[in-house]
């Protein structure tokens, strides 16, 4: 019996000698790297650069726990920026009595960004299950007030519905 158990004891030992031997220890990213080269788990590049109207810079930042935030900043001019955070603890939100929307996750609402202003950021805030999600739109250096238009609001709710849909 003893022999039996030794005898599997260096099977298992062997055998993930063979895995490392064949696949190496993996690669850690080095600090900052993985910001870089992660892309938004709950956004496409794609969907921000429309809603924004150009090309866009991504910027990651996302824990082990899925929470975090997307940046993605138009690149011509005039700039846009379009932010996303997600997390387990309550993130800014829109006040109570903003335009509730129907269908995003739950509580959703669109308002003026709180501290906002110069009203020039909007925001879609909700909740999906245990994660409260926050997308806001800017432009930032513009001395006027922005209003989004009737295309741009539906956009930012487009893009709300995208996140909570992928927070479920």
């Amino acid at each position: 019996m003893l022999l039996r158990t030794l005898l599997l004891l260096l099977l298992i030992a062997d055998s993930t000698a063979a895995v490392r031997a064949q696949y190496g220890k993996p690669r850690v990213p080095q600090s900052g790297e993985q910001a870089r080269s992660q892309n938004c788990p709950w956004l496409a590049q794609g969907s921000a650069s429309r809603v924004l109207g150009g090309e866009v810079l991504e910027t990651v930042s996302v824990s082990d726990t899925d929470e975090g935030s997307c940046r993605f900043l138009r690149r011509q001019s005039p700039p846009g920026v379009l932010k996303v955070v997600v997390s387990k603890a309550v993130v800014a939100s829109c006040p109570a009595g903003s335009k509730e929307l129907k269908g995003i996750g739950n509580r959703a609402a669109r308002c003026n960004a709180p501290g906002s202003h110069s009203g020039g950021v909007a925001m879609v805030s909700g909740r999906v299950r245990d994660l409260h999600f926050a997308v806001t739109l800017s432009s930032p250096g513009q001395k006027n007030p922005v209003k989004l238009s009737d295309v741009q609001e539906d956009a930012l709710e487009q893009i709300a519905e995208q996140i909570a849909g992928n927070l479920y």
